[in-house]
């Protein structure tokens, strides 16, 4: 499943910052508290009935990673080939001012 269609109730997706099509990592507002960081594997993206994991009742959600690792985990994006950067570098800019 693309990730950008993950939009589950609890989590306001911002920004796609990782994916190489088999996961991903998103930029968003888990049950409307900080910024956080959700990731996740996508299954197969070309088959829409492979919701990919982690979901729940067959509904595709996003793992969300404590904030406490949040920016050490930002900075460890910055030396992975991304097709994100950009968005990687607005986040990065934004969380630590």
């Amino acid at each position: 499943m693309k990730p950008e269609n993950v939009n589950p109730q609890n989590f306001e997706l911002i920004k796609i910052i990782f994916d190489n099509d088999e996961f991903s990592i998103a930029y968003g507002i888990f049950e409307k508290g900080d910024k956080c960081l959700g990731m996740r594997w996508n299954g197969n993206i070309t088959d829409n009935d492979d919701k990919g994991y982690p979901k729940v009742f067959k509904n595709p959600m996003w793992f969300i990673i404590h904030n406490d690792l949040k920016k050490p985990f930002l900075k460890s994006l910055l030396g992975i080939k991304n097709k994100k950067v950009t968005e990687l570098i607005e986040i990065i800019n934004s969380e630590f001012k």
